[in-house]
């Protein structure tokens, strides 16, 4: 069949979809419909057409903002699910995942620190500041007692009792804090000193995890296996988290949905195979079958939707071209 002949009949088939959405059906329109009706030398008859479809069509967008570091996929490449299209730039986020890493293991060793308690050598060295504090206390203490009587006899003055007075009270602050910082490390840390250890290690772990889904973020990967069929990003070029890069399409998932006249319900039926011809792929025909009758018949047009899956599916193929459908005599 002729390019032409399948211009007349999408052409034909778009313009009763258009004039018949808006207005009732007539006999103008009905002679159109019977018109669909052509044949190719090989004796196949074209009784339908419509758009095809597919039940699998993604934009791909990426969840960050980077500059792209490769690509690894063009227009028309075939991919599976999980293999990667692109990479993005993502020095700034391995940095971030080392700090955060770095925080991690920082609250993690202060939380076992925490949780341990004091060691042996730590009390030692406590207990013998609070004797070392003591004995200074207790030197300070008869200090003042005895120039408290020289004062009483008058031998020194007021201000010379008065330093006296100051040594001992900082000897005797001296000696009481070092005897709570031994009874701290006697009892070990309180519940609530460790919990806020917990707490610092919980945070920093969230923030690493956080980190880490950025940097696998980085790679963008097809949802579906399918063809590429745009690509509007390049290397070099700023990814727009949120923004279409790419479209991908499931090729195995393709259908053309075409309309027939009622009149010819007869002549198919669900598990009949059947030819198609795409508008912009004119040289080739596909092999199909009819899986889909709709039972409802349109009362503005009369026409009945066939869904119609290929058989055997190929590159060129898109959703949104148009098709035409025809039977083997």
């Amino acid at each position: 069949m002729k390019k032409l002949g399948l211009m007349f009949i999408l052409s034909t088939f778009l313009g009763i979809s258009i004039l018949t959405g808006c207005s009732s059906p007539d006999k103008s329109n009905a002679k159109s419909t019977v018109n669909l009706e052509h044949s190719d030398k090989r004796g196949t008859v074209y009784l339908m057409a419509g758009k095809i479809n597919t039940n699998e069509n993604v934009n791909i967008s990426s969840k960050i903002t980077a500059k792209v570091a490769e690509t690894y996929v063009d227009i028309g490449s075939t991919v599976k699910k999980g293999d990667p299209l692109m990479k993005l730039d993502s020095k700034d986020l391995e940095a971030q995942v080392a700090k955060e890493e770095a925080s991690v293991g920082t609250a993690q060793a202060n939380l076992a620190k925490t949780q341990i308690g004091s060691r042996p050598e730590q009390i030692y060295k406590a207990q013998a500041l609070v004797d070392s504090a003591n004995v200074s206390y207790e030197n300070a203490k008869k200090n003042y007692e005895r120039n408290q009587k020289l004062f009483d006899t008058g031998a020194i003055s007021k201000s010379q009792l008065e330093q006296f007075q100051t040594a001992l009270g900082e000897a005797e602050a001296s000696y009481e804090s070092s005897k709570a910082d031994l009874d701290i490390l006697n009892k070990g840390e309180t519940q609530e000193t460790i919990n806020v250890a917990e707490s610092q290690v919980k945070e920093a772990q969230a923030a690493l995890d956080v980190s880490k889904i950025q940097m696998d973020n980085s790679v963008i990967v097809s949802p579906i296996s399918g063809v590429v069929t745009a690509k509007d990003i390049r290397t070099g070029e700023l990814a727009t988290a949120g923004v279409n890069l790419m479209n991908i399409v499931n090729s195995d998932a393709m259908m053309v949905d075409a309309y027939l006249p009622a009149e010819y319900i007869n002549k198919i039926k669900v598990g009949q195979e059947v030819v198609i011809k795409a508008l912009e792929v004119p040289d080739k025909e596909f092999n199909g079958e009819i899986y889909v009758i709709d039972s409802v018949v349109n009362l503005k047009n009369k026409n009945i939707l066939v869904k119609v899956k290929f058989k055997n599916q190929d590159v060129e193929l898109k959703p949104g071209m148009f098709a035409e459908v025809g039977v083997k005599n």
